[in-house]
């Protein structure tokens, strides 16, 4: 007897909560126009505004909307919030239509189901007007017009010109490598280092051949043969003679004429040093200490006192500090054979 009287509260209590669910659920339909042209397409919208907590369920609708209304694609469902209790969810068709007249949509159905009952709420009817051109009968049938020549883009063209590029420039890659292959030069170089004065290179030379200690190494023959090629290598680079290639007798003919720069004991300490390293390296002649001391000396003499007059501040940029350093053991050197009886 009990649920009997709560089934009955129930029954009375029904009539009355579906109103109260249309009154908080809204659906809509709506075209974006009235009327389109034969063929054309249009865009439809179905919207539901329906409270939070409530399960709503769209149409499901087929490719055919009926009187010859056709769907031709349709939109994801987008759901936004318009205020605190309220949700929007909204989805757009894209339609069209291919016989002329009215053409009525029938309203759409939606489901909306709160936590105590379920309840079917219908959107708003649509018409659609679908026209034609007018056409003059009259005068007769016309020809089909000519594809319309639609001008060419940059978009269009620009794969061509990429491709153009790229192939171009593999060709050229191709033909420089071959030409630098033919030639036996690499394919890729770096730059050539910028190339240090002949007096630079010389001083550094002899200082490292003074640090060697080769003839205190009973390495005698080396000793001069080093010492001399840096003296050819110095003068071939600081006068353009082929001293590597000359004999000592033809060197010290090019430095004898009246304007040489090299004369007085800056041409007898030269020819005191090729002489003596000749004896050694041919006649296995072995000079005393003082000898191999003097020869060294006389060859930092001879660069220090024909190397080009620089700026101050080129010169600051270009002699490094060993270079200073065996400046310093020159005239010290010298000072020691001056001392000797």
């Amino acid at each position: 007897m009990f649920k009997l009287k709560y089934i009955l509260i129930l029954l009375i209590l029904l009539p009355s909560i579906k109103p109260v669910m249309a009154q908080q659920v809204k659906v809509s339909s709506s075209l974006e126009r009235d009327s389109i042209w034969l063929g054309d397409q249009i865009k439809m919208i179905l919207v539901a505004e329906y409270p939070v907590g409530t399960k709503l369920t769209f149409p499901e609708l087929k490719d055919s909307l009926g009187y010859g209304v056709e769907v031709v694609s349709r939109s994801a469902r987008d759901s936004s919030k318009l205020d605190g209790s309220t949700l929007q969810m909204r989805q757009s068709y894209i339609i069209t239509a291919f016989d002329s007249g009215p053409h009525p949509i029938k309203p759409f159905l939606f489901v909306g189901q709160t936590r105590i009952t379920p309840d079917t709420l219908r959107s708003n009817t649509l018409s659609l007007f679908v026209k034609v051109p007018n056409v003059d009968l009259k005068k007769g049938f016309a020809d089909i017009k000519k594809p319309y020549g639609a001008p060419v883009t940059f978009k269009e063209i620009a794969p061509w010109i990429i491709g153009f590029i790229l192939l171009a420039t593999i060709l050229f890659l191709i033909i420089y490598a071959i030409n630098r292959r033919k030639k036996n030069i690499p394919l890729f170089s770096l730059p050539a280092k910028p190339k240090l004065p002949p007096h630079v290179v010389a001083l550094s030379e002899l200082d490292r051949l003074k640090e060697e200690q080769l003839w205190q190494h009973d390495k005698v023959k080396d000793y001069y043969t080093r010492l001399t090629d840096i003296l050819r290598v110095y003068l071939e680079e600081r006068y353009s003679v082929p001293a590597m290639e000359q004999t000592t007798y033809e060197i010290l003919s090019e430095f004898k004429g009246e304007n040489s720069q090299i004369k007085g004991k800056l041409f007898t300490g030269l020819q005191k040093t090729l002489d003596t390293a000749d004896l050694v390296k041919f006649a296995k002649y072995t000079p005393l200490a003082d000898e191999n001391h003097f020869v060294l000396v006389q060859a930092y003499n001879l660069v220090e006192e024909t190397k080009p007059e620089m700026p101050v501040e080129a010169a600051k940029k270009t002699v490094s500090q060993p270079q200073e350093v065996s400046e310093e053991k020159v005239i010290s050197g010298s000072n020691e054979i001056n001392e000797q009886p």
